[in-house]
């Protein structure tokens, strides 16, 4: 069967999960959700806003922590090519390998880039022909590329990224343990997120340095992590979070969610003309709200 084809959406990681899990999985946003990644901001090395959580949490947690929350395992290996490039040769399209994270900057592939980002990017390997020539869906616009074996393993630094993750992270074997309907995962995972936000102050601060950042003019390198990248990944998160949330009777929560969406995604057209006194004018609205998030985060997990 051909192996389904999720992406376009900013979340690489959920979306490869989404095709490695093929049409038993519960959709990429769903997925998102069960994360966590919603629910926090942090800025790394005090130049590099993230909208995710800054608590212990990073996509390798929220990929575990989803796949729990659902019931299901799968076999996970890093640190040894020979066994990353082992796995990558028994992967089908009906068994693919969840690959990752790779330097997305350094993924041959992908136009115009060629030199490390400090962006975190996942892929699903279909197969590992006697060539070395991979077959891959890759969720950022490509699906069914080929590269060579040796150009995808310059990619595979993860010394640059912003967590720390051993290199030739594989996934693979995804079978299902117990039956979990979606709405209970929801509820389950609502102390978890609450725990990942943390401190609503410091997601707050985290807030307040973006503002500042923006404020005082993005490089070329934030101007397109934010506009490229983060902005999107940020909002279609929250939106995400607050339709799944409002859909098991979470509407308060669901309604601080959508208002943090909103102010981000106000923010995209005024960074992308450099009007950056607009735009951090719009993103000076996000902290005040994190309190609120932690709050009706613990009035829901309470329930």
């Amino acid at each position: 069967m051909p192996a389904p084809y999720f992406g376009e959406t900013h979340g690489c990681y959920s979306d490869s999960l989404q095709m490695a899990l093929g049409f038993a999985g519960p959709g990429a946003g769903t997925l998102e959700v069960l994360s966590c990644s919603p629910f926090g901001m942090t800025v790394h090395d005090g130049m590099w806003p993230y909208f995710a959580p800054a608590n212990g949490w990073n996509p390798e947690v929220g990929m575990r922590t989803a796949l729990d929350l659902l019931g299901w395992a799968c076999d996970q290996h890093s640190g040894d090519l020979d066994h990353a490039v082992s796995r990558m040769r028994e992967a089908t399209e009906d068994a693919p390998v969840l690959a990752g994270p790779f330097e997305m900057g350094l993924l041959p592939y992908h136009p115009g880039l060629g030199q490390p980002m400090n962006v975190d990017h996942y892929l699903v390997v279909l197969g590992l022909d006697d060539d070395d020539m991979v077959l891959l869906h890759d969720p950022r616009a490509h699906p069914y590329t080929l590269v060579p074996l040796k150009k995808l393993l310059v990619a595979w630094d993860t010394s640059t990224l912003s967590f720390r993750v051993e290199p030739y992270n594989v996934r693979s074997n995804f079978r299902r343990v117990r039956e979990t309907p979606v709405s209970t995962a929801l509820r389950e995972m609502l102390p978890l997120a609450a725990r990942f936000l943390g401190d609503p102050a410091a997601a707050a601060a985290a807030a307040a340095a973006t503002t500042d950042l923006v404020a005082n003019g993005l490089t070329t390198p934030q101007y397109f992590h934010m506009t490229d990248f983060m902005v999107c990944a940020g909002v279609r998160r929250r939106l995400e979070a607050a339709v799944h949330l409002d859909s098991i009777g979470c509407h308060d929560l669901a309604r601080v969610l959508q208002r943090q969406a909103r102010i981000i995604g106000s923010s995209e057209y005024f960074l992308v003309a450099q009007d950056y006194a607009t735009a951090a004018e719009h993103l000076s609205k996000l902290g005040p709200t994190f309190g609120e998030l932690h709050a009706e985060l613990l009035t829901a997990a309470a329930r």
